[in-house]
């Protein structure tokens, strides 16, 4: 049996721990994989990719909360992350393998040494369409619009179709806007320089990577220009009033399914309904009123009771 226990005191242990964020690795763990799982059924069936997984507190969290996929794979930027994973979690859950990834980020580049890194055309073939399910926390909040594009095509490749992809942001819409203008966000975000924004709000010149938000429109478009398109979001607390339940927008992606043939769709027949009947067309069926009677008799009160019978049965 795993020792989840000691994974945790692990990171807990480790400097590394503060460059994912801070906080207990348990709790931030524990809080992501609630969200996860809340937002997409997994089970052992699922082949998950962790995207962005640093020290690995959603993969450990995942299986504490009962998750055990067929496959887990972890991909990362940066060296001692990935060599913290496959020092501490995979002879633990040996299930799961860790991947470093060539990449730069200016958020995170102090922290990325030389190393022999894998490309994502690398990755791209050799995971092409083999992922149900894959997600990343707090990776697409430290993106560029370039950036965040290219990562939403590396993905989405090694999805296949119809696999899901869940990633957190930071999402500009009419709500978000007026909170962070009346000052009400729960990060102090520059009222200013959001009147300025347009597809994308930098909040600190200085470091635009730590705080970057981008329009509702502009993440489907790139969403959708990768191959996917966004089946679900659930609202992040970020923005303030109340909104949301965990801290940063979650959106959920869905690659595009292989189209069947139009004859092998299973289609739900519509409910069909008679046609609303006029008075000229009532008055018209009330003419032959003997073929109500069934015996071409015209007597008055057999008519009415047979004629209510006949329009109780349509």
């Amino acid at each position: 049996m795993a020792d989840l226990a000691h994974i945790y005191d692990q990171m807990r242990a480790s400097p590394m721990n503060d460059w994912v964020g801070g906080s207990d690795p348990e709790m931030v763990g524990d809080a992501c994989i609630s969200i996860l799982t809340r937002l997409l059924p997994l089970g052992g069936h699922s082949r998950i990719l962790d995207f962005g997984c640093g020290i690995g507190r959603g993969l450990v969290s995942l299986h504490k909360a009962g998750v055990h996929p067929q496959q887990l794979v972890g991909m990362d930027i940066m060296p001692p992350v990935i060599d913290f994973c496959e020092e501490h979690i995979v002879p633990q859950l040996p299930n799961t393998r860790f991947e470093l990834l060539e990449g730069a980020n200016d958020h995170y580049d102090r922290f990325i040494e030389q190393r022999q890194r894998k490309s994502s055309d690398v990755l791209t073939e050799e995971y092409r369409d083999n992922f149900t399910d894959a997600y990343a926390f707090s990776v697409f909040t430290h993106l560029n619009q370039a950036d965040f594009q290219t990562m939403l095509h590396f993905v989405s490749s090694m999805l296949k179709p119809g696999g899901r992809f869940m990633f957190t942001c930071f999402e500009l819409n009419e709500f978000s806007r007026h909170m962070v203008l009346a000052g009400q966000s729960i990060f102090p975000l520059d009222r200013d320089r959001m009147r300025e924004a347009g597809d994308v709000f930098i909040a600190h010149p200085d470091d635009p990577l730590a705080f970057i938000a981008f329009d509702n429109s502009l993440i489907r478009k790139m969403v959708w220009q990768a191959g996917m398109a966004v089946t679900k979001v659930s609202y992040g607390c970020w923005m303030g009033g109340g909104v949301g339940d965990g801290l940063q927008d979650a959106i959920v992606c869905t690659k595009l399914p292989v189209l069947k043939a139009v004859e092998d769709v299973q289609m739900t027949p519509l409910v069909q309904r008679e046609p609303e009947v006029s008075d000229s067309t009532a008055s018209e069926q009330m003419v032959d009123i003997g073929s109500i009677n069934g015996d071409g008799s015209d007597k008055p009160a057999l008519q009415l009771k047979k004629l209510m019978q006949y329009w109780k049965k349509r």
